[in-house]
């Protein structure tokens, strides 16, 4: 009986020493290594090996080879992302400075970012400084992401028929109906 009383007390101290031991020198981020890192698993595998059966150098060759190709690929990894970044940000530069003088709808928007209504007008000016370029239309400044329309959009009502300029139905809407009733 002892013998299980015992077995439990040390199951239970083992239990609660695990739970409340915490290892100061373990990251939190172990997700990538380093050359670094690579250096130091390296030379604990040398120290540590067996000197019965040695590492070859073929093995350690490969490791080298396989380390120097992951830091390769990470670095060229770095380097199309920041290139992409680059070409977006040429890219809404350019689509920005090509709306100068063009009419367009914006969004109004409150401090909440709620919609409250619209402005029309020509694009007067573009400012390229920051990371997102912003327009400017009636001396108001506007990022792209406001931009609702671009040209003359015609105005439709809740029944769908398109109103000329001056408020009238469009002939070609009476020639439909006219059409649609002799049918």
């Amino acid at each position: 009986m002892t013998a299980t009383g015992v077995d439990s007390a040390t199951q239970t101290t083992r239990t609660s020493l695990a739970d409340t031991y915490v290892r100061n020198d373990v990251q939190a981020n172990n997700s990538s290594l380093s050359m670094d890192d690579f250096w130091k698993l390296l030379s604990a595998q040398l120290r540590y090996q067996d000197m019965s059966n040695p590492m070859s150098n073929s093995e350690m060759m490969g490791q080298l080879t396989q380390m120097a190709t992951m830091n390769a690929m990470d670095t060229m990894g770095e380097t199309i992302t920041a290139a992409m970044n680059s070409m977006s940000q040429i890219s809404l530069s350019s689509y920005a400075t090509g709306l100068l003088g063009q009419e367009i709808t914006v969004a109004d928007l409150d401090k909440d970012g709620k919609l409250v209504g619209e402005t029309t007008g020509k694009v007067d000016g573009v400012a390229l400084t920051g990371s997102n370029p912003y327009i400017f239309v009636n001396g108001k400044q506007y990022s792209l992401s406001q931009i609702v329309s671009m040209g003359k959009v015609p105005k439709t009502e809740e029944d769908g028929t398109d109103k000329d300029e001056d408020g009238g139905e469009d002939s070609s809407d009476k020639e439909d109906e006219t059409q649609t009733a002799a049918v």
